[in-house]
């Protein structure tokens, strides 16, 4: 039963839940919507009852034979408008001594209990068969003589009343019940409707149509944010896809330049036969490519774990003078070669929470872009400082500078901003981007300030773990010219 129920629509099971829900209020509903309006019917009825006792006391008088009579001097009589729906009896004792009612000769049966003048006494009398009637029986003086006073209404008409209430109730529920199962699947198709042109637009999108977009009418209410939700989904693939496109066709435009320079080296060395110098000169040329791709290949492979998320961090507390002074050891050689001086100011006191391995690279890639694109006998600083609660490492060299409209574009991979440099001294374009990528990775960011022709400042932002007073600087080499 549970499988045949799941099998079937959304909107069919939706009219149902709503029919089963609605019938199961009306039936909750009915009995006491019935007892309210029957215990209002009564409210009303005895209310005028006490109108009834009141009016027919006031007309009442001792007549001279000792019983007690309409008074002659009153302008109504008991057949008038307002009284003949009113029957009374008047008792002293267990003796009859008044009865307009019932004028046929019907027997009245005698007040059933002694009347108390501080309290109402209502109670229901059968006057004749099938005549019900509500009574309000209550002592009264009439001309200085105790007497009971009933009043009576025919309750005839209120259960008519009733009896019609209860039919329609009853007849209500399975109508309700019918037409909330029809508003209902209505109601479910026109608020699923959405969801069916959102699947079938779906069916229609594949790697190749990621442009198109789920139809979204009414983006303010759950299937609009629903839509919503999807539609940045897509453009999330589209973006990954796009960016994977764009990444294939990089890596084998980078990848194609070292393969066709060793095949152009072998095929020249193989051709041209010499000696033992120029074949170790032609190997030579064919190992450096070789390393040079095996270099680009760690990058893309670096970049694309480091993308992907799937760098495992290992956090912990990092001094930024120590790390820096690592770094500038590792690239002095380079610095020597161009003839450069990297100067280092380290603050000792600047603790940082990191992946050290993370950081390192980061700063290493940039300081390294720092001394490739600096003209020689420049000079390249260092520094880290505290700003608020961040502790910056900042870079900053004296080469040509960038272009405000590259400072976001030099982040992406296989970015070059001098397409005609080539790559052995520009590199494959994948420094910043593992840079910025790492950086992020670490919950801080990259800043860069720079003109063209006025040199670069990247700076490297992370949160302050903690400061160390008093704690004595490391002294980083500095590269000197040679």
């Amino acid at each position: 039963m549970k499988d045949w129920w799941q099998r079937r629509s959304l909107k069919l099971r939706l009219a149902v839940w709503f029919t089963l829900v609605a019938s199961g209020i009306m039936l909750s509903l009915t009995p006491v919507v019935y007892v309210l309006i029957e215990r209002r019917l009564h409210v009303e009825l005895d209310h005028q009852l006490r109108i009834d006792w009141n009016l027919i006391e006031a007309h009442l008088e001792p007549s001279d034979s000792g019983r007690i009579q309409w008074k002659k001097a009153s302008p109504a009589t008991p057949s008038s408008p307002g009284y003949a729906e009113t029957w009374f009896d008047v008792w002293s004792g267990g003796e009859l001594l008044l009865s307009h009612w019932p004028a046929n000769g019907a027997q009245v049966p005698p007040p059933p209990r002694p009347s108390n003048d501080q309290a109402h006494a209502f109670y229901n009398l059968e006057l004749d068969p099938g005549l019900p009637a509500r009574t309000l029986e209550r002592a009264a003086r009439i001309g200085g003589r105790e007497v009971t006073l009933r009043v009576f209404r025919d309750k005839s008409g209120l259960r008519r009343t009733l009896r019609e209430i209860l039919i329609g109730l009853t007849l209500g529920v399975p109508l309700s019940a019918l037409l909330a199962a029809l508003g209902g699947y209505v109601m479910a198709g026109r608020t699923l409707k959405p969801i069916s042109a959102m699947a079938e637009q779906a069916q229609q999108i594949t790697s190749e149509a990621l442009s198109q977009r789920l139809p979204n009418p009414n983006p303010h209410d759950e299937l609009g944010q629903l839509a919503a939700v999807f539609n940045q989904t897509l453009q999330r693939l589209e973006n990954s896809f796009e960016s994977l496109k764009r990444f294939t066709a990089d890596a084998s435009h980078e990848l194609r330049t070292p393969l066709t320079a060793l095949r152009a080296v072998g095929e020249v060395a193989l051709r041209e036969a010499g000696d033992a110098t120029t074949l170790r000169e032609t190997m030579g040329s064919m190992l450096e490519e070789a390393q040079r791709l095996n270099d680009l290949l760690d990058a893309m492979l670096r970049f694309a774990r480091v993308e992907s998320g799937r760098t495992l961090l290992h956090c912990e507390a990092v001094r930024v003078d120590e790390l820096i002074a690592e770094v500038c050891d590792c690239v002095d050689v380079l610095a020597v070669e161009k003839q450069q001086t990297v100067e280092v100011v380290g603050d000792p006191g600047l603790v940082v929470s990191a992946d050290p391995l993370l950081l390192r690279h980061a700063v290493m890639n940039i300081l390294h872009n720092a001394i490739r694109y600096s003209p020689a006998g420049t000079k390249v600083r260092v520094r880290c400082f505290q700003r608020d609660r961040e502790a910056i490492v900042e870079i900053a060299d004296e080469g040509p500078g960038i272009a405000p409209e590259h400072h976001q574009k030099i982040f992406d991979r296989f970015y070059r901003i001098d397409k005609a440099r080539s790559r052995s001294e520009g590199g494959a374009g994948l420094g910043l981007a593992i840079a910025r990528l790492s950086i992020e990775q670490l919950g801080g960011r990259i800043e860069l300030a720079s003109e063209a022709g006025k040199g670069s400042r990247f700076q490297i932002v992370l949160s302050i773990h903690r400061r160390i007073p008093d704690y004595p600087a490391v002294q980083a080499p500095t590269s000197g010219q040679s």
